[in-house]
């Protein structure tokens, strides 16, 4: 019974057609290999160490994570993966030169909406501006008020004078 045949995964990045040895880190071809699968291959320690090469993956991999077998192989996974987190991370410094590109190409294009709204992105990330919303939680039986009585308490509630004209009605 061989089941159904088992449909091809899109590559999510590149893999590069041969690697080299790493001398920086003293690594051999199929750790390097190893290290970028692990890392950037978007597949497990087991798989990485298949992909790379290995004869026995399983065993491969548990040897080369455990620190203790081939410790230059972690010291490299732990730099390419502090590489990669401080190259996707999102910070205001990378956010602000983001919204400052979209607002000028977006500006250039004359798409002013999108300038406008990321001018507006960039003050708010910068605090010059703030956004206020007020929920004011009324307990009162506004059916049994009359108009003077609707007009003190709006005042109290607010804090505003209670000179509400009758065009305001």
């Amino acid at each position: 019974m061989a089941g159904r045949p088992k449909k091809e995964k899109p590559q999510l990045v590149s893999v590069p057609a041969n690697f080299e040895k790493d001398e920086e880190n003293n690594l051999t071809a199929m750790q390097a290999a190893f290290v970028w699968h692990y890392t950037e291959g978007a597949c497990a320690q087991t798989e990485a160490a298949r992909r790379a090469g290995y004869e026995f993956p399983s065993s491969a991999a548990n040897r080369m994570l455990n620190g203790k077998d081939y410790p230059n192989v972690t010291k490299a996974i732990r730099i390419r993966q502090e590489e990669l987190r401080e190259k996707y991370s999102i910070t205001p410094e990378k956010t602000g030169t983001m919204l400052w590109k979209i607002a000028e190409t977006s500006f250039e294009s004359g798409h002013f909406n999108a300038a406008v709204s990321a001018i507006k992105e960039l003050n708010q990330l910068a605090g010059l501006s703030i956004n206020r919303s007020q929920n004011l939680n009324i307990n009162a039986n506004v059916d049994a008020m009359n108009r003077d009585d609707i007009k003190e308490r709006l005042g109290k509630l607010l804090g505003v004078d209670t000179d509400i004209s009758q065009k305001d009605f």
